[in-house]
């Protein structure tokens, strides 16, 4: 499932807007955004039933937030999780639905890659409006050369959570990237810059890391938490053309190890 090119013309254009009004740096004032639609936002105890939830009572909307799953006011995933059920309310779709009860209220869970189109948009909105793409992108260039540094750095500048940075820095960032996304050894999902090298993958979603890569050492083998930049084989990941020039290019490995979490972002790229 993937979200239309039109669409995401419209979702740019719709949290332009609100960037523009509700912005200061590159920080998106969610807060103020919430409080001009005079939309009020719960943060509460809900176990791990979901991380955040739009809701229409018949006559106004709420947003519910789970502390439970580290959701804090003005935390990263706190933030990334009120700006996708923002994206709820003001993607008219979205909204109208709810509202006439043609859509069912259901709870959104961060860092699943794996959801319906509903979702994906919300997440898309998400992400254009913590992260506007002009703003994004003159801060990624201020970085010569790529490392999960760049990531961190862009994270803390627009206050995303390193997931979501990720994965916008795949669709907009300055320079060729490909990030793995496991858990337990497992791979869970992928995001790839449109100009990193389409080159059959020595795994597949759902399937076991290669071993002799940065993550897959860091599951199998003691003590093996490298968390420098390390030079690696292409082969390590894929089965490189012969005749693509950039299988001679070096290629680097850095991994995010999140404890929270439970789970491990390969980032990698070339020279």
């Amino acid at each position: 499932m993937m979200i239309t090119d039109l669409r995401k013309r419209k979702i740019i254009k719709l949290t332009g807007e609100l960037t523009q009004l509700f912005s200061s740096s590159n920080i998106t004032q969610l807060d103020e955004l919430a409080k001009a639609e005079e939309l009020p936002v719960y943060y509460d105890d809900y176990e791990n039933a979901f991380d955040g939830m739009l809701l229409y009572d018949s006559k106004d909307f709420h947003i519910h937030i789970n502390h439970t799953k580290g959701n804090h006011p003005n935390s990263k995933r706190g933030r990334f999780t009120l700006a996708h059920e923002l994206g709820h309310f003001f993607i008219d779709e979205h909204r109208l639905g709810l509202k006439s009860g043609t859509l069912q209220p259901h709870g959104s869970i961060t860092e699943l890659k794996d959801k319906d189109l509903i979702e994906l948009e919300a997440d898309y909105f998400a992400s254009c409006l913590l992260m506007p793409e002009t703003k994004f992108k003159t801060r990624s260039a201020l970085t010569k050369k790529f490392s999960l540094a760049t990531i961190t750095d862009l994270s803390d500048a627009f206050q995303a959570s390193i997931v979501s940075t990720v994965i916008r820095f795949s669709e907009v960032g300055t320079h060729e990237i490909m990030a793995v996304f496991s858990r337990n050894n497992i791979v869970e999902w992928y995001a790839r810059c449109d100009d990193f090298p389409q080159w059959p993958f020595r795994f597949k979603v759902h399937g076991t890391l290669p071993p002799t890569t940065v993550a897959g050492e860091f599951y199998t083998k003691k003590d093996s938490k490298y968390t420098g930049i390390e030079k690696v084989s292409a082969d390590d990941w894929f089965y490189p053309f012969k005749d693509d020039a950039r299988a001679d290019r070096q290629m680097y490995e850095q991994c995010y190890y999140s404890d929270s979490y439970d789970y491990v972002i390969s980032l990698i790229w070339f020279d």
